[in-house]
């Protein structure tokens, strides 16, 4: 279950992101804490998603995939972020990318 690490080790990201963002506002020392935690996590489910016999080429691709479409989430519905119409279909681009590369693979490490 390659796949489960890299979608853990993704909100892990997206947590330590959100979290030192956050600091960098607020100068609090809990959300730098927090930041520094997530990604604790973040190498831990990369070793784990290794260990599950992920390859570097496959859970590098799909680890930024879903760090870039969690981090949008994140960007758009907490934080107010917003995109330009062609930005967001640049999204679904990577939809479609992550797809290809996760079904492609004969070992479909799901």
């Amino acid at each position: 279950m390659a796949l489960a690490s890299v979608i853990a080790m993704s909100f892990s990201e997206i947590f330590g992101n959100f979290h030192l963002k956050m600091y960098s506002q607020t100068n609090t020392h809990r959300n730098l804490l927090c930041g520094l935690l997530g990604y604790c996590g973040v190498l831990y489910f990369l070793i784990q998603s290794f260990q599950l016999g992920g390859s570097m080429m496959w859970v590098s691709a799909m680890w930024e995939g879903m760090i870039t479409l969690l981090g949008a989430g994140v960007a758009f519905f907490l934080l107010g972020e917003r995109f330009k119409p062609l930005q967001y279909f640049g999204l679904f681009l990577g939809i479609v990318a992550m797809g290809l590369v996760h079904f492609g693979d004969e070992k479909n490490y799901s």
